[in-house]
């Protein structure tokens, strides 16, 4: 699961507001992303982020992605699969006898 930490990031380079972040963007990144749009950035976290985006906020904060991402495997979720999975056993593949072919499909006598 990832953790997105786009505000944390912006309050460790004393920025406070989206309005900050759109023009250190612009100034840095050189790169103009709407206020909603940056403002969508800050307070949720994105379901899709184009790496474009990702490395003008990285240029914008002087920061790496890692420092605006975090990275946990969700163990608890694979092992309840595992368990609710069962063994996986190897299984015969039935034979399927062919049908004869009608002379003609549409007349059933």
């Amino acid at each position: 699961m990832f953790k997105w930490k786009l505000r944390a990031a912006m309050t460790e380079k004393g920025l406070w507001s989206g309005q900050d972040l759109v023009q250190r963007l612009e100034d840095r990144a050189g790169i103009i992303l709407s206020h909603t749009a940056v403002m969508a950035l800050v307070n949720s976290p994105p379901k899709a982020v184009r790496l474009q985006t990702l490395d003008a906020l990285c240029t914008a904060l002087e920061c790496t992605p890692w420092d605006l991402l975090e990275y946990t495997p969700e163990k608890a979720k694979q092992a309840r699969k595992a368990v609710h999975a069962g063994p996986i056993a190897p299984y015969r593949r039935q034979k399927v006898k062919p049908q004869p072919k009608k002379l003609y499909p549409e007349e059933d006598f």
